[in-house]
């Protein structure tokens, strides 16, 4: 009896620590639209591409910076990449792992561990 005891403990644990282990996984649909976070915008289209600008800058939609935008399930990260135009290539990836995303809100925090917070705008 006891050893049937300790087996179902051991399951029981297992199962915590697997169910406890998941990571949230997001309707990469919910992403396309414009997001702004203070001054900054990022507008994600369908096709995984999108572009940023940040009006403090004096910077607008028009002239906003194009980026691709790719979303893993399996690690719940969302990546952009950057076009550059001094080298005319698709460059500086960065890689977030998203908290938050509904049809309203947009949470992710980058390697070093800072947090984004953005409303979708439309």
């Amino acid at each position: 009896m006891k050893r049937i005891s300790r087996i179902i403990f051991l399951v029981s644990a297992l199962l915590l620590l697997t169910v406890s282990c998941k990571k949230d996984k997001f309707d990469p649909d919910l992403l396309i639209g414009k997001w702004v976070n203070g001054s900054e915008y990022y507008r994600y289209d369908n096709g995984n591409t999108g572009v940023t600008w940040d009006v403090a800058d004096d910077v607008h939609e028009d002239e906003a910076q194009a980026f691709k935008w790719e979303y893993d399930a399996k690690e719940n990260t969302l990546t952009h990449i950057h076009w550059m135009e001094m080298t005319q290539d698709w460059t500086v990836p960065r890689v977030y792992t998203i908290t938050e995303l509904n049809n309203n809100s947009l949470k992710y925090t980058d390697k070093f561990g800072k947090t984004y917070s953005f409303t979708k705008t439309n």
